[in-house]
């Protein structure tokens, strides 16, 4: 039988001979593979998610009022309804700077009342089709508006769906399409031509008077520089908030900032605590069987084979315990996310993929080197004691 094998049987033996011991240091492993394989797979899901969203909304630079940054990041990662206003003029300034390739302009009203059943919420946004790129490239099947006519992001599709004609604003209008998930403020929303924003009674429109908007999506041409281009505009308009893809979102970043923080400092205790709890129980089974490897040493087995032993024993306990630490890190994330306020916001989840699957590697490995360091510390020590010295010690 091959040596790596005899000192892979021994070891295996040598755990299960003590087994509740080493099941104590299995959970305390288990419970920080947990820790780690849920606070990066929660790290994840919301980066993930904000930085599809942002893809998603197809424009490089968005503009708005600079005091609603807030709240359309609010609305675009979290469907939270908002309304807010800028002049229509920021957007024809902008459009005569040579780096932009596209724009469009939204602006944001009420929320839809059904005539036969009604919704949580949904945010009503008027649209121009014609420039329009950040719904349309959603919208299943054609993309044209009537006069009358509305598509609704998913979520509203889902209940509405069925219904041929709803009201908008008190007045009857067809659903022609709907949106698929864009996992976006998109979802929630009603979208209707702004060429019938004349047709709605001037006592629903709230704050909203004509010659407003309220976002400005913008594409720049191939090869411009999106800071450069943010420059310019901050010399047209100072004072209007300019958010480009990576900046949007920059509070939901920086809690998400938070909290890594949190984790890393809980993961560093646990990861003490472990640490220590496999000193104590490798200082034991040293102890314990300091005699035992004295015989060996004596009839042959060298340094190196004692210390095979007891470091495969480490594995096995700790690779075992970050099996099942993965599990329960997996089963916190899917099962129990809702219970945490940022995932459910931003309708953040983490599905099983390579990068999940490498999370889950990454944790074991992690789990198995803390759960080594502990026990290297009483292993040297009984590897390079004399045989006779371990013989005779009691």
């Amino acid at each position: 039988m091959p040596r790596s094998l005899t000192v892979t049987s021994i070891a295996w033996k040598n755990v299960a001979r003590k087994i509740f011991r080493n099941l104590v240091l299995a959970l305390a492993v288990s419970l920080l593979v947990a820790l780690l394989c849920f606070a990066l797979l929660f790290t994840r899901a919301v980066r993930e998610d904000i930085d599809a969203a942002t893809r998603r909304l197809g424009a490089d630079i968005v503009i708005v009022p600079p005091e609603a940054k807030g709240m359309a990041d609010e609305f675009i990662l979290e469907s939270v309804i908002k309304t807010f206003y800028m002049d229509k003029l920021v957007f024809d300034m902008l459009m005569d700077l040579p780096e932009i390739s596209a724009g469009t302009y939204q602006i944001y009203l009420h929320t839809l009342a059904s005539g036969c059943c009604s919704i949580d919420e949904g945010q009503v946004i008027a649209i121009d089709p014609a420039t329009d790129f950040v719904v349309t490239p959603w919208i299943k099947g054609s993309n044209h508006l009537n006069n009358g006519e509305v598509f609704v992001g998913s979520y509203v599709y889902d209940y509405l769906g069925l219904i041929a004609t709803a009201k908008l604003f008190g007045s009857g209008v067809k659903i022609v399409g709907h949106l698929e998930e864009t996992g976006t403020g998109l979802d929630r929303g009603i979208f209707m031509r702004l060429d019938d924003l004349d047709k709605i009674p001037r006592e629903s429109l709230g704050n909203y008077t004509p010659g407003s908007i309220s976002i400005i999506f913008l594409k720049i041409k191939e090869g411009a520089d999106v800071a450069r281009v943010v420059g310019k505009i901050r010399d047209i308009n100072p004072r209007i908030g300019i958010m480009t893809r990576g900046s949007i979102g920059a509070d939901v970043r920086n809690t998400l900032q938070d909290i890594i923080r949190v984790f890393s400092v809980t993961i560093a205790i646990s990861s003490i605590l472990a640490i220590l709890l496999a000193w104590s129980t490798f200082t034991a089974m040293a102890n314990e069987r300091q005699r035992e490897v004295g015989i060996l040493r004596a009839i042959g087995a060298r340094r190196r084979h004692i210390m095979q032993i007891f470091l495969s024993e480490a594995l096995f306990i700790s690779f075992f315990g970050g099996l099942i630490g993965t599990g329960i890190g997996h089963y916190l994330i899917r099962y129990l996310a809702g219970d945490f306020n940022l995932l459910t916001r931003l309708d953040a989840h983490s599905a099983l993929s390579p990068d999940s699957l490498l999370i889950s590697l990454y944790s074991i490995l992690a789990g198995m080197a803390v759960c080594l360091i502990g026990a290297l510390a009483p292993v040297l020590r009984l590897a390079f004691m004399e045989p006779l010295q371990a013989i005779k010690e009691e």
